[in-house]
């Protein structure tokens, strides 16, 4: 577990995760809700070089944000009673030639999917816990946690 005392640990947690996955990687996040899964996408969005707003996208389902890195997809799929249908709606083809996909309440169950960050409430404070879904990955997870500051490191 990493823990994330404030919004600027989030940040330097969200600019390893931009440094580090490779491009095309495709990340679950979870949590309950205000865990802070849409602030860790802003924070990730920015660190890619995005200076727009970034909204979660839980009644449209997807936003892209353009980036210098390469475009970032957001998903949210809280509403929908099977995520699977993103299929239908078009996510295939909305992830093709992505830098990342975020999505938000994936489970790994549902999504042929690279990395799970799971966030939790810790008082004022949030966890994040780091899982390699490719066993290839799991090098580059202990370097973010690494980098992610002197907060950063895994409990």
């Amino acid at each position: 577990m990493i823990r994330l005392h404030d919004e600027d640990a989030t940040a330097r947690l969200a600019r390893a995760l931009a440094r580090r996955l490779p491009p095309g990687a495709v990340v679950l996040l979870s949590g309950p809700m205000g865990a802070g899964k849409t602030t860790l996408v802003r924070h990730l969005a920015q660190a890619l070089g995005f200076r727009g707003r970034v909204t979660s996208p839980t009644y449209t389902l997807m936003h892209t944000y353009p980036t210098p890195a390469g475009t970032l997809l957001h998903v949210d799929v809280y509403r929908l009673p099977d995520p699977r249908q993103l299929w239908d709606l078009g996510l295939e083809d909305a992830m093709a030639g992505t830098r990342l996909t975020l999505i938000e309440w994936g489970r790994p169950q549902d999504f042929d999917a690279d990395v799970l960050v799971e966030l939790e409430p810790d008082g004022e404070a949030r966890r994040a816990r780091l899982e390699a879904l490719r066993p290839e990955l799991e090098p580059r997870l202990a370097d973010i946690a690494r980098e992610a500051g002197p907060d950063g490191a895994p409990d």
